[in-house]
């Protein structure tokens, strides 16, 4: 772990925290994209002559998540086709990444290639053991994800046995709002029952699930393994496995 607590925030490392409720975001938080799709992007760019550096993967990961919240993108993006989508995303990263030349034509190129790869869902064992040490000490869980396929969101959670951890799970398509809308949270804290200050939000978008949480008035905590988000005055999680050091059992 980089900090347990930001220094601002008093805390010393070893210290715990008191929660009654914890709620976890789906995709980057639980489950992953075998391989990752910014590691195709980046095989792509050295194909034409134009490998990423460091700090330009990194924009290109922040800009992957800030891509799915900002509200001018959203309007940009509302009703295109699935194709016409992709190929909106990957010309807008590819910019913001400062790649070079016909910007349209390369995102078509790009958009082309993932056709190619067999992108695969997996659950880490380690989340696994995570959510399995809440539950048994006695954490109520909840998932809160901003996908509005809602069959495919269920379908998700059932092919990987993962929707007998949670006591509540919502998507975006059934509540009619997203990340970082602080009614989408609120939805969730209604059918807890509980109080937003003693709840807990992990997530691996600072945009959507930090500034989200903070909204709503819960205590966010920020999964950043990349160190993508230097900005973040939060709880910061390298691993998802270290909550079971911050949280006793109940």
């Amino acid at each position: 772990m980089r900090e347990l607590f930001p220094s601002n925030a008093g805390g010393e490392r070893g210290a715990t925290i008191e929660a009654e409720v914890v709620l976890f975001d789906l995709d980057g938080t639980l489950i992953f994209y075998e391989p990752d799709s910014m590691d195709v992007i980046a095989h792509f760019c050295t194909g034409i002559g134009q490998p990423l550096g460091r700090e330009q993967e990194r924009l290109g990961r922040r800009v992957r998540h800030e891509y799915f919240v900002d509200p001018v993108i959203r309007d940009q993006i509302a009703g295109l086709s699935t194709a016409e989508f992709w190929h909106h995303f990957n010309r807008h990263l590819l910019q913001a990444m400062d790649i070079e030349g016909d910007l349209d034509a390369l995102a078509a190129r790009l958009t082309a290639q993932f056709d190619d790869v067999d992108l695969t869902y997996h659950v880490p064992d380690a989340v696994r053991c995570t959510l399995d040490g809440l539950r048994c000490r006695g954490y109520p869980l909840g998932l809160l994800t901003n996908r509005e396929n809602v069959p495919r969101f269920y379908e998700l959670l059932d092919t990987f046995d993962l929707r007998r951890h949670f006591d509540v799970a919502l998507s975006s398509g059934e509540v009619g709002q997203a990340k970082p809308n602080p009614a989408f949270f609120t939805a969730a804290l209604e059918r807890f029952g509980a109080a937003a200050g003693r709840c807990l939000y992990v997530g691996d978008n600072y945009w959507a699930d930090v500034v989200g949480a903070e909204r709503a008035g819960l205590q966010p905590i920020l999964l950043d393994p990349l160190g993508l988000f230097p900005e973040a005055e939060c709880l910061i999680l390298e691993r998802i496995e270290d909550l079971l050091e911050w949280l006793p059992g109940r």
